[in-house]
């Protein structure tokens, strides 16, 4: 039997549930960046192209992104464990059938389906940690669950490097299934909670943000490996302008919207979503291109590639410890601040980048990310779920977790997009002449398809192939990595000017019920103006 719990006293085994969120929150997240070292592998088994692999990790984040609000609001109208439930189910089916993909199409389609499971997860895990836990508890239990996914990210790399040198590339999706299990397991101890408000579904909504962003990212990859001429390309920004403006337009007139755009009017809420969003843009974009650069550029095993990733998990836990105490000490613009200047120097590191560089620069360099990130997203996490109150939970949390795989679904087009330029320019210059024309052609469409191409020719053009591939990939990162370092410095603007200066003492409330108090005291402005400047911390 599901049991239910009021908000007004704490559930006794709220650490428990809190235990089973967060390894709920480590799969999906973990699927976020496992599969990255199992790249190299499935590019050559099923000769798959540069943007081809951008749309084997993207389908899984977009999916994500463009269903988590729906997701978060499914729980709130549905029940957030029975939604849970469903979705771990829908994600281990989908793991089955990715592991099982004959051809990049198929995985790619798969993977869109691992998307659909964990966008009703994600927002269930949060939205179930807020309801069982009180205020004064929450930011230690976010704390704690923002960790966990965390780790999960940076330490997807090594395993999945792990299974693909012990077994193959598809036990990376096979190890998904004892964890839904023991999941599943543990659900008998969560408490069912909803919104008690009877809200009507937002399907209008659900298909037009969904279908913009799709648009959008097919725009950013394709162009890249296509060209930005084509009228595909064109075709495809067009729709993602219409059909993403009648996601706003639907929004702003529905009763019960998806996505309620006055959230977004509070600066503690909205500039810490942008700023976790554009920390995931630069950090799940330097993971893609560095588990490439190690093994198909240096030409380390997919373990090591992993094992060279891990840094980043350790200095996660270092730094996510720490921040959660800073959090009630200096409050987390502070923390924003010096997360988003340490992430920079970092990328700014990474962009020095070359064919022969030791790893102790890429170690200097994700050990930076792993700092600034766990110095940034349990703070900044407390303080957009505090921003919203305890019924709008599911799509507080939604949107929390929207923002930050759309970050990363975006950190992977448009740098993937860049970099996929980039290369194909350098390599065919570099080539023009020196190889047979098809060649060139077969090499420029990718990394991967370049050491796949140049088995099959003489020695000494193999080398001139892979001398040119690699220096043209590199050349192409390292100018990536610039770019990112310029998403991170809005970043840091964004800290400075939108992030709060003290973490919200009290959840925010219904606005309604914050005017009726108002004028109940017959001081309606006073009130609103001294509640707005607490919550943003002076």
């Amino acid at each position: 039997m599901t049991a239910t719990i009021g908000r007004s006293q704490p559930y006794a085994k709220r650490w428990w549930v809190l235990g089973v969120m967060s390894l709920s929150l480590a799969m999906v997240m973990v699927d976020n960046t496992v599969v990255n070292t199992a790249l190299p592998s499935i590019a050559r088994d099923l000769r798959a192209t540069t943007s081809t692999l951008q749309w084997v990790v993207d389908g899984y984040i977009l999916m994500l992104a463009g269903l988590m609000l729906m997701g978060g609001t499914l729980g709130d109208r549905f029940g957030r464990r029975r939604l849970l439930v469903i979705g771990m189910c829908t994600f281990g089916a989908a793991s089955v059938g990715s592991a099982l993909a004959p051809d990049a199409e198929t995985l790619i389609v798969t993977r869109g389906a691992q998307g659909v499971g964990a966008a009703l997860v994600l927002p269930a895990t949060l939205s179930i940690i807020t309801h069982v836990f009180p205020r004064e508890e929450r930011s230690k239990a976010i704390g704690i669950w923002t960790g966990v996914g965390a780790i999960g990210i940076a330490v997807g790399p090594l395993l999945g490097g792990w299974l693909v040198d012990s077994i193959n590339w598809s036990a990376v999706f096979w190890m998904h299934l004892p964890v839904v299990a023991l999941s599943l397991l543990g659900m008998r101890i969560v408490p069912e909670s909803r919104d008690s408000r009877r809200l009507p579904l937002d399907f209008p909504g659900v298909v037009a943000g969904t279908g913009g962003l799709l648009a959008l990212v097919y725009a950013l990859i394709q162009g890249g490996a296509t060209g930005w001429t084509e009228p595909q390309i064109a075709v495809a920004f067009a729709v993602a302008a219409v059909l993403l403006g009648a996601f706003v337009a639907v929004e702003r007139r529905s009763a019960a919207p998806m996505l309620p755009l006055h959230f977004f009017k509070r600066r503690d809420f909205s500039g810490s979503v942008l700023v976790i969003a554009l920390i995931v843009f630069a950090m799940l974009g330097v993971f893609f291109f560095l588990t490439l650069y190690f093994q198909l550029v240096q030409g380390k095993s997919a373990f090591q590639a992993g094992l060279f990733i891990l840094p980043t998990a350790g200095m996660l836990m270092v730094a996510a410890p720490l921040a959660g105490v800073l959090n009630k000490r200096v409050g987390p613009r502070v923390l924003a601040i010096v997360a988003t200047a340490v992430i920079l120097f970092g990328m700014v590191w990474l962009a020095q980048l070359e064919v022969d560089s030791s790893y102790l620069l890429v170690a200097i360099g994700l050990m930076t990310f792993g700092f600034g990130a766990g110095m940034a997203m349990a703070p900044l996490t407390d303080t957009v779920m505090a921003a919203v109150p305890v019924n709008d939970a599911g799509i507080g949390s939604a949107i929390n977790n929207v923002g930050r795989e759309l970050g990363a679904a975006l950190g992977i087009a448009i740098l993937g997009s860049i970099v996929t330029g980039m290369y194909r320019s350098n390599v065919e210059e570099a080539l023009a002449g020196a190889v047979p024309a098809r060649i060139v052609e077969d090499v420029s469409e990718g990394i991967g398809v370049a050491v796949v191409t140049a088995r099959d020719l003489p020695a000494a053009q193999a080398t001139v192939v892979l001398d040119a591939a690699n220096t043209a990939f590199v050349e192409a990162i390292s100018a990536g990595f610039y770019i990112g370092a310029g998403f991170i410095g809005a970043a840091l603007l964004v800290a400075v000017t939108m992030v709060p200066g003290k973490m919200r003492t009290h959840q925010a409330v219904e606005e309604e019920a914050v005017a009726a108090a108002a004028r109940a005291d017959g001081d309606v402005a006073g009130a609103a103006d001294a509640d707005l400047e607490r919550s943003l911390g002076g």
